[in-house]
Order: structure tokens, then C-alpha cells, then sequence
């Protein structure tokens, strides 16, 4: 660990012991635009880290380190200031713990936090309306885009809580929880999915088959503390997440559920862990959930259990979700995507007042613009680290994307 300048240790614990705090930062803009990080405990000797870096400055001290529980982002960020790919950035500022937030100074003063995949590049209210599956299909809509039928109900705590204020109005048009099978059965059917109304990387997602997995997927939900749950009509076409940044297309690529592939010999726990070493040869930074309540549900409606051993050959098909989070595959079509997808994604990009975007597509064939389709969800922060373990072609893609997304100065 870097020494903090003599000078400056002094007056820092004194602040640090003035103001109380375990924590405190202070920047040596004269030391050579460093920032000096006090942490001070009543049981351990101060500590100072220099975690602060200038391009202008390089030949003053070490570039920054990255350490190996930083997320993907945060760790590319750090490689591209210290090779001086970032030109227009003057400093990076990353809090040292976690790694997960940090703070970017431009050339011309601008002032730029990123917050894990979220990069401060889009505006805050687009990026809220994303989060919001509900608010998302209804502008969706009335823009003209297809998504799949179907309609957000409410909890009763939050029926309870917003009622407190519409109710002094004299309104009452929720639709509770308790409609939801009703609305299956007279404009649905089965299959459907119910879905956490705000939530991302397949989180929380239930395909349900009957009316008795429906009443477990809410109670499920309820258990959790959910406040919305979306109910849509299951779409039978092929997932592609399209990648956007502006008028440009960054990555097309389709999503396949996490499957397992029996070989005679192995039960379903030791293909799990075959699994899991895979994804950490690749690279990739997929933690396979294996408490998930949703493995153990479909090992039900097989009446399978951990112990069972797939015949030679034999797919399992663990989720009906095909995010790469969750362990899914991906194939990639950046290159044969039809040209009426690529303007389909970008317009809904801009239409829905964004910059960066992942858009979720159903669609029968991404290389035919005829083809059916559905947007899914969008996503205003889109996270690449498991497509980029795929291969060199898809790693230069999204470095180039993070390089740019950094290296630009946006009023947001």
C-alpha cells in the first residue's frame, strides 16, 4: 500500500478525528492529483491508499490496481485509464472496498459517477421508466412496438400504502393480486410468465404451466415483500438481447436458456459443478444459484431430484429464462442481424429516451424482417461481462462500447 505524503498524514487524521468519521478522503491535488484515503478504527493503526489517478500525472506514482473482486466494469475502466485510452478523462476516482461506483473527472470539468453496469450516460428519468417493466409496456405500446399481452397487479401492502393518498381523491381502480388468475384464464392462458415488475438478469421470473404453480409464484412473491408482479403470455420465439449505443448496433446476440447434458454417470448436482468450473474457464463471472426455489421446482415437475443421473445425451433444461446471469448460452448474430431489426432496436432506443440500451427480443428469426416478434424488456444498463467471455471478437466489441461510453463527455 502506497505511503501517504508526510505532510499530509498529520492534518489528515486530525480531520479524520475532528469530524469523527472511520473514513474520510482528501484530495492532494498538489501532491500530484492524488486522493489520499484515511481509514481509521479505534483497534488498528492508520491506513492510507492512494486510489486516485491523473493521466497527467502517470510518471508520479503507480497506475491504478484493480483487485480481483472488482466488478467487470470497474476492472476495464481501470485498464483503459492506465493505458491512456481514455483521453478526454483527467481523473478516476473508485471507491476502494467493493470497486463498485466511481467517480470520473473530464478535461473540460464535467463530472461523471458510474454505479456497477449503470454508466451515467442516460438520463435518470428514461433509466427509472426502463426499471419499470409495467411503465415500459405501456409507452412501448403507444408507440406502436408489439409486446407480449398482459398487465401489472398490485399487492395489497401496496394497494395499502398508495391508497393513503389516491383514496382522498376518491380513486379505486387497482387491480389487485387476486384478479390475476381470472385474467389467465379469460386472456392468457397457460403457459404465462409472472415476473417482478422492477428487477433485471432474470431474477425472480416464473414460467407457470397451471393455476397451481400461479398460487405458489405469488405466494412466492408476497414472501419476498413485492409490491407489483407482471403477468404476460408466454411468447414462443427465440430471445435475442440487441445491445445499442445511439445509431448503432453494438451486439446481437441470441440467448439460451441454461441447459445440462447428461453423460450416464453424473447426477444433476455434479453436472451443476461441471457447470460452474466451465463458466470459470471461459472466464466468465456466472455464480450458479443452486438454492434457487426454481431448480427445485422443475426437479419436482419431473420428479427428479438432486441425486438423479441423466442418461448419456439426455437435456435438461433447468430455467425458462435465458439470461446469461443465470448460466444461459449465447450465439452471436452482431453480424447477420437484418437491417430491419437494427433500425427497429435503435428507434426504440431513442424513442424511449436513451443512449445505451439492451433491448429483449423475441423474435421468430432475427435474420428475416417479416419475421414475428415481441419486445420483451429494456434494459438502460446493460451488462456485457459473460457475452464478452465468449470469444476475442465479442471482448473487442465490448471494450470498444465501455471505452467510448467513458471516454464521452455527456450532460446527463
Amino acid at each position: 500500500m502506497a505511503e501517504a505524503p508526510s505532510g499530509r498524514r498529520e492534518e489528515v487524521s486530525q480531520r479524520a478525528v475532528a469530524v469523527g468519521t472511520a473514513f474520510i478522503a482528501v484530495d492532494l491535488l498538489d501532491e500530484g492529483l492524488w486522493s489520499c484515503v484515511h481509514y481509521l478504527t479505534r483497534n488498528q493503526p492508520y491506513q492510507y491508499l492512494f486510489f486516485m489517478h491523473s493521466q497527467e500525472t502517470e510518471s508520479k506514482g503507480p497506475p491504478l490496481l484493480p483487485q480481483p473482486h472488482y466488478p467487470f466494469i470497474t476492472k476495464l475502466l481501470i485498464e483503459l485509464f492506465n493505458e491512456g485510452n481514455l483521453s478526454n478523462v483527467q481523473q478516476i476516482h473508485i471507491e476502494p472496498v467493493y470497486g463498485y461506483v466511481g467517480r470520473i473527472v473530464y478535461h473540460n470539468g464535467a463530472v461523471r459517477f458510474f454505479r456497477g453496469s449503470s454508466l451515467g450516460i442516460n438520463r435518470l428519468g428514461a433509466s427509472e421508466v426502463a426499471r419499470d417493466k409495467g411503465y415500459t409496456k405501456h409507452f412501448l405500446q403507444s408507440l406502436g412496438y408489439r409486446t407480449p399481452p398482459g398487465k401489472v397487479f398490485l399487492f395489497p401492502r401496496f394497494v395499502e400504502l398508495i391508497d393513503r393518498n389516491l383514496g382522498r381523491f376518491g380513486f379505486g381502480g387497482y387491480d389487485h393480486v387476486e384478479a390475476v388468475l381470472a385474467f389467465i384464464d379469460e386472456s392468457l392462458g397457460y403457459p404465462c410468465y409472472l415476473k417482478p415488475n422492477e428487477g433485471s438478469q432474470g431474477r425472480g421470473i416464473e414460467c407457470c404451466r397451471t393455476a397451481g404453480e400461479v398460487r405458489a409464484a405469488l405466494e412466492n412473491f408476497a414472501e419476498q415483500g413485492a409490491f407489483k408482479v407482471i403477468v404476460e403470455k408466454a411468447v414462443p420465439h427465440p430471445d435475442y438481447r440487441v445491445v445499442v449505443m445511439g445509431d448503432e448496433i453494438i451486439s446481437c446476440y441470441l440467448r439460451k436458456p441454461l441447459e445440462l447434458i447428461g453423460d450416464g454417470t453424473s447426477n444433476i448436482d455434479a453436472l451443476f459443478q461441471t457447470r460452474q468450473v466451465r463458466f470459470e474457464e471461459q472466464g466468465r463471472d456466472t455464480v450458479l444459484n443452486l438454492i434457487d426455489p426454481r431448480i427445485e421446482s422443475s426437479l419436482q415437475r419431473l420428479g427428479w431430484n438432486r441425486d438423479t443421473i441423466l442418461d448419456a445425451g439426455q437435456v435438461w433444461r433447468v430455467y425458462d429464462v435465458s439470461n446469461l446471469s443465470v448460466g444461459g448460452d449465447s450465439e452471436d448474430y452482431t453480424e447477420t442481424i437484418h437491417p430491419y431489426w437494427r433500425h427497429l432496436c435503435i428507434k426504440i432506443t431513442a424513442d424511449m429516451g436513451l443512449r445505451l440500451c439492451g433491448v429483449d427480443l423475441a423474435c421468430e428469426s432475427i435474420t428475416d424482417a417479416a419475421a414475428d416478434y415481441s419486445i420483451l424488456e429494456i434494459n438502460a444498463a446493460p451488462g456485457l461481462d459473460n457475452y464478452a467471455a465468449t470469444g476475442a471478437a465479442q471482448a473487442s466489441r465490448v471494450r470498444d462500447l465501455y471505452r467510448r461510453a467513458f471516454d464521452e463527455c455527456v450532460d446527463v
